[in-house]
């Protein structure tokens, strides 16, 4: 019985994309290392979008990838038409970034501590 080995891939056929992973999970490692911009979308993950194309066409859902070309994924998106406010879900989106006019990202409201509830 033999076994036969695949070719082993010459240096030529070897990819050249090397992928970045993100999670907005804190890892001082990595984070200083981000540019601002990156840090800012790292934070972004995970969170409620609504993005505006230019025809008009407004998204609602979980921003959860881009890539280096400003495409989006959104995962559970409803769209809403701008006439009729009736919601259709889609699921997982793939937005061109050349198709995006406005991205807003919902931000957790600052609680308020202890010391400004005593006085409220």
């Amino acid at each position: 019985m033999s076994t036969e080995q695949p070719p082993a891939e010459s240096a030529e056929n070897e990819s050249k994309f090397k992928p970045m992973i993100f999670t907005n999970q804190p890892d001082e490692e990595t984070d200083v290392k981000l540019s601002p911009g990156r840090r800012n979308l790292k934070k972004w993950l995970g969170r409620m979008v609504r993005v505006t194309l230019k025809n008009k066409l407004t998204l609602i859902g979980i921003f959860s990838c881009t890539d280096h070309d400003q495409n989006l994924v959104i995962a559970h998106c409803d769209t809403f038409l701008p006439d009729d406010m009736t919601a259709l879900s889609y699921g997982n989106v793939m937005v061109p970034g050349n198709e995006i006019v406005a991205f807003e990202v919902e931000m957790q409201q600052e609680t308020a501590t202890p010391d400004e509830k005593k006085t409220n």
